[in-house]
């Protein structure tokens, strides 16, 4: 059995076990990184080069560009799509006084940003500073100035079957695009308010939270809504919710001010015959059966070195969720042996790859991590993804 990329990524969403191999998912190099300046150098980089534009619309959307490094990942799924940011109207300008002068605001949130030369490459980066918008009134301010989130979406763009058909069309061969969401509930609320700010009004005016959350679950439900008019399947959505060891809220205030509004989200895909796909930074594991209940599909990221324990996850819902990463790419990726490698590729397939329903890849970005471990970690992902499942 010789399956598409599309046909193995949708049965492996539908927790179908009647596949040929697991699929791949990727987030990733991070641009800034060593790794991606090191791939730039390699014969690898040459040999998968490849570069896909927009030869179909006369309108600049964000076609696909270059794709080399999928290619050399030999992916089955990752999240990108023609629209790209041009999704909502974003505003970003100048941070307030009070902040240095290379800081930026966004209007949609409230984060404040820099842009810092990374150490090892001089690129670029940018940074979260802090979160503005700390009382009602300054976040009201700015949403009366530049529109609440639910009212930015961008109304120009053209989201027709036959712009994402050719889109599909032009990387069937390579990749099968997944569409990306533009606003992360959770994440855009503590950093948008800051933490402190968060605890506070969730306690003090539980009502201003609870508006904002909506605001960002209506923006997305708006995209989603056109993700479905053009035919899209698959819905990518980011937003942490975990750091190293435990999750970001208490589970109580995440039920009471995140999960409605996830559900919301979820349920809308549901109604439109998509699946959506969440990623998650973090300790999440309390988080997860509340979010499979709700209606989520899949849960990437899965991150080994915040205590994540994807054999029990997949062992508790794997009924319910598809999982997607879980190879650390942490410790062992950046700092770790070839051997060492195998090993963690191993571990993550013999916790969650029988019996379907489990993407094979890292759990984050790759960043700085040696070429030589990059090259161990394509080789293990290819020599163990096979069904039926091998890890001798």
């Amino acid at each position: 059995m010789k399956l598409s990329k599309r046909e193995r990524v949708i049965r492996t969403l539908e927790l179908d076990e009647n596949i040929d191999m697991l699929p791949i998912h990727y987030l990733g190099f991070e641009k800034t990184g060593m790794s991606y300046q090191n791939f730039l150098k390699t014969r690898e980089y040459e040999e998968y080069y490849e570069y896909i534009e927009n030869d179909f619309s006369k309108i600049k959307y964000c076609w696909a560009g270059d794709i080399t490094e999928l290619r050399y990942w030999n992916v089955d799924c990752y999240a990108m799509d023609p629209w790209g940011p041009k999704k909502f109207k974003e505003r970003t300008t100048r941070a307030p006084s009070g902040y240095p002068s290379d800081c930026l605001l966004s209007t949609l949130d409230g984060r404040i940003w820099k842009l810092v030369k990374q150490v090892d490459t001089g690129l670029n980066y940018l940074w979260y500073v802090d979160g503005y918008y700390k009382t009602p009134e300054i976040l009201y301010s700015y949403w009366e100035k530049f529109g609440r989130p639910s009212e930015r979406v961008n109304d120009k763009i053209n989201y027709t079957p036959q712009i994402w058909d050719n889109y599909v069309d032009s990387l069937e061969k390579y990749v099968y695009p997944i569409a990306a969401l533009p606003a992360s509930i959770h994440e855009s609320l503590f950093e948008g308010l800051t933490m402190s700010r968060v605890a506070y009004y969730m306690r003090k005016n539980p009502k201003f939270i609870h508006d904002i959350v909506n605001e960002y679950t209506k923006l997305n439900i708006e995209i989603v809504k056109r993700f479905h008019e053009a035919g899209v399947e698959i819905v990518f959505y980011f937003d942490d919710l975990g750091y190293k060891g435990s999750s970001i809220l208490s589970i109580e205030n995440f039920k009471n001010f995140i999960l409605p509004y996830y559900k919301k989200l979820y349920s809308t895909c549901k109604e439109k015959g998509m699946f959506i796909v969440q990623h998650s930074c973090g300790y999440i594991d309390k988080n997860l059966p509340y979010m499979a209940d709700a209606g989520l599909d899949c849960i990437q990221a899965l991150e080994p070195a915040a205590g994540v324990d994807l054999a029990y996850l997949k062992q508790t819902l794997g009924d319910k969720l598809a999982f997607m990463g879980g190879i650390d790419s942490s410790p062992i990726l950046n700092f770790g042996t070839p051997d060492e490698i195998f090993k963690e590729v191993k571990r993550c397939i013999e916790a969650a790859g029988h019996g379907g329903g489990y993407f094979i890849g890292p759990s984050h970005n790759i960043l700085n991590a040696p070429w030589e471990n990059i090259k161990a970690l394509k080789r293990a992902i290819e020599k163990y993804r096979k069904y039926p499942l091998n890890l001798n």
